[in-house]
C-alpha cells in the first residue's frame, strides 16, 4: 500500500520503477455508491417532518369503534364511557459517521502531489456514506439486540410465532399449509399480536379472510408465506406462485382500510425480482410497464402490477418482499433537515481537524395493518 503512488508497480524493472511515474488520473470512481428508492419516495411525497421536538413522538390510535344495538323507539339506553384510544410512541434515534485529518496530511495534501484533494468536499463525502449506510436501516428490526440505538425500521413489525392456522384460523407452529405468519411483536410499544386488545374474527371465516372487529387486528400486519401450498402454483416456490402471493397480500392488507391505506408499493429483494420476471415470461401476460413515480424520479426496473408499483430494492433482505404504504409512512426529524454536519474543526489536542455527519430522526408507521411482508416461514 506504501508504494501505490511512488511507481506503477513494485514487479517493475528496477530501472522502470526507479525512473517512470504512473499516470495518475485525478479523477475519483465512486464505485461503492448506488441509487435507493425509499428514501427518494419518502422525499418526493412530502413524508419527511423536520424541527420535530420533544423526548420523543406518540400519537393516538383509535382501535375500536362504539358498540351498536337495536332500537325499537321504546328501548332503554345505557350510556357508558368508551376509551376508543391505544397510545403508541417511540423514541428519536440517529445515526452519524466521522472522519479527521490531520494538519500535516493536509499540508501534505496539496498542489499537485495530491492525487485526491482531501480536504475539498470533506464533508460532503462523509454525507455520502451516510446516506449510503441508511439505505438498508429502513427494513432493520429496531427492537433487535445491538439496534438500540437505530431506527424502529419495517421489521420492527413482522415478528412471527408460528402460522395461521388455514382450517381454524388459530395459531400454531409455522407450518407450509398456511398462507400467512402469525403476528408476534410490539411496535411502537403495542403489541401485533391477533385479538391482543379483544375483537374477533367473522365466525366461519379464517383472517385475513371474512370481516374482523377492529381491535382484533388493527395493529397487525399482513405476513404472508409465499412458499405456503395452499397457493396454486406448479410448485410450492416464488418463482412458481409468487405473483398469486403478491395479489393475495395487495388484496388483504387493505382487508379495513381506508383508500388512503391501500398499498402503493412492493419492494423486492432482487433476486425475487429476477423470478417475478421470468414467472411473468413465463405465462405469456404483458406487465404495464407504466409511468409511476419511481420512474419519475429515475428509477427504471419497475413494473405495476395490480395498481401496485413493485420494484427491487438494494437494501432487501435476500429472500424477502415488503408491501409499503407511503401515504402511512413518515420519517420525523428533529432538526431542519435529515443530515447536519459539524466541523471540520480543528482540534489543537490531536492537531487535526475533525468533521461529522449525523442524524436524529426516526421512522413512524401509522398502523402496521397497512403493510405486508412477503417470506418463507416453513418448508
Amino acid at each position: 500500500m506504501a508504494n501505490e503512488y511512488q511507481g506503477f508497480s513494485v514487479s517493475d524493472w528496477a530501472r522502470s520503477a526507479a525512473t517512470t511515474l504512473a499516470d495518475h488520473v485525478k479523477e475519483v470512481e465512486p464505485a461503492w455508491m448506488r441509487n435507493f428508492q425509499m428514501g427518494a419516495l419518502l422525499e418526493s411525497q412530502g413524508r419527511i417532518e423536520y424541527n420535530c421536538g420533544g423526548r420523543g413522538f406518540d400519537w393516538p390510535v383509535q382501535y375500536k369503534k362504539h358498540a351498536m344495538e337495536g332500537n325499537t323507539g321504546e328501548t332503554a339506553r345505557n350510556f357508558v364511557r368508551t376509551n376508543l384510544w391505544q397510545q403508541a410512541r417511540l423514541q428519536y434515534r440517529g445515526y452519524q459517521a466521522t472522519d479527521s485529518i490531520f494538519k500535516k496530511e493536509l499540508l501534505e495534501n496539496r498542489g499537485e502531489a495530491a492525487v485526491v484533494k482531501v480536504f475539498d468536499n470533506f464533508t460532503g463525502r462523509i454525507e455520502k456514506s451516510i446516506k449510503e449506510g441508511l439505505a438498508a436501516e429502513y427494513f432493520i428490526d429496531g427492537n433487535a439486540t445491538g439496534n438500540e440505538q437505530m431506527w424502529h425500521g419495517l421489521e420492527s413489525m413482522f415478528g412471527t410465532n408460528g402460522t395461521v392456522n388455514v382450517d381454524t384460523g388459530a395459531q400454531r407452529s409455522a407450518n407450509a399449509g398456511d398462507k400467512v405468519g402469525y403476528p408476534s411483536d410490539t411496535y411502537a410499544a403495542l403489541s401485533t399480536v391477533l385479538g391482543n386488545y379483544g375483537g374477533e374474527n367473522e365466525s366461519g371465516a379464517v383472517w385475513p379472510d371474512g370481516i374482523a372487529d377492529p381491535e382484533y387486528d388493527f395493529w397487525s400486519p399482513l405476513i404472508v408465506c409465499y412458499n405456503s401450498s395452499a397457493f396454486g402454483g406448479t410448485a410450492d416456490t416464488w418463482a412458481a406462485q409468487g405473483d398469486e402471493a403478491m395479489r393475495y397480500m395487495i388484496l388483504h392488507a387493505q382487508r379495513n382500510a381506508s383508500i388512503d391505506g391501500q398499498m402503493t408499493n412492493i419492494f423486492l429483494a432482487r433476486g425475487l425480482y429476477f423470478e417475478l420476471m421470468n414467472l411473468f415470461d413465463s405465462k405469456e401476460q404483458i406487465n404495464i410497464s407504466q409511468e409511476n413515480e419511481l420512474r419519475a424520479l429515475g428509477f427504471k426496473n419497475t413494473i405495476v402490477f395490480d395498481g401496485v408499483t413493485v420494484s427491487w430494492e438494494a437494501g432487501v433482505p435476500t429472500g424477502v418482499g415488503y408491501g409499503l404504504n407511503f401515504n402511512n409512512m413518515t420519517l420525523k426529524c428533529m432538526e431542519d433537515s435529515i443530515f447536519k454536519t459539524e466541523g471540520p474543526e480543528y482540534d489543537i489536542d490531536s492537531q487535526s481537524f475533525n468533521a461529522v455527519v449525523y442524524t436524529l430522526s426516526n421512522l413512524k408507521f401509522a398502523s402496521p395493518r397497512n403493510f405486508g411482508k412477503l417470506m418463507t416461514i416453513a418448508s
